[in-house]
């Protein structure tokens, strides 16, 4: 399982992964993502349907470095205001409300596509 609560069916690999090795393509720190946003992975310079606008890939792993982003900078604004460095709470409360949103956006995303891979895996063939 990866961090954000998604485990594969034992019978799907991810592409670029083989079944011997198991789920080489999960979308972790270290996984397909990371790959495709530092421009080193398979999905590195791919483009969409036809050829237009970035792949899904690479979407997805900007969205997470956004959102990575998001927390990290919450998390600084907090500990500069318990250290004295930040003098208006506002500001650590809207970072940490950006966060909070951005976070809360990125689970019900997940949990659309996986009612919707569900309800793909239920329909008769």
């Amino acid at each position: 399982m990866n961090p954000w609560g998604v485990q594969a069916p034992g019978n799907v690999a991810w592409p670029g992964s083989s079944p011997a090795t198991g789920l080489g393509g999960t979308f972790g720190p270290s996984g397909r993502a990371a790959a495709a946003a530092a421009g080193d992975g398979p999905a590195a310079g791919s483009t969409g349907p036809g050829g237009v606008g970035p792949s899904f890939l690479q979407e997805l792993a900007r969205a997470l470095q956004q959102l990575e982003g998001a927390a990290g900078e919450a998390d600084a604004m907090a500990r500069r205001l318990v250290t004295g460095q930040v003098q208006d709470l506002s500001q650590v409360m809207v970072a940490s409300e950006k966060a909070r949103l951005a976070i809360e956006l990125a689970v019900q995303l997940r949990n659309k596509a996986l009612e919707a891979y569900q309800e793909i895996m239920r329909m008769p063939v």
